[in-house]
């Protein structure tokens, strides 16, 4: 789990009902979209149908800063688990 957070520039906040991702510049933004609309979509392969279940909804927030919040009833360890074992597509 550490190994991932160090390969994702990103910082991870867990808050009361969501997740936010926000992700370094370093990541091209299309990349961050297409694993979002993938995920909204329930066709990545990434997320477990467990974790599926505890998400609302995944969206890219409106930021100067490349933010995805992820509601649901989810922690911050589920996120790097799931999400981010996206890591091989994030990965420059």
């Amino acid at each position: 789990m550490g190994v991932l957070a160090k390969q994702i520039p990103a910082q991870i906040v867990e808050q009361k009902g969501y997740v936010e991702i926000t992700f370094s510049d370093s990541i091209p933004r299309e990349l961050i979209e297409n694993q979002v609309q993938e995920c909204q979509n329930g066709t990545c392969k990434c997320c477990t149908p467990t974790f599926r279940e505890n998400i609302e909804s995944f969206e890219i927030v409106p930021d100067e800063k490349l933010k995805v919040r992820v509601k649901g009833e989810i922690t911050k360890e589920q996120i790097m688990e799931n999400v981010l074992s996206c890591a091989p597509k994030l990965v420059l």
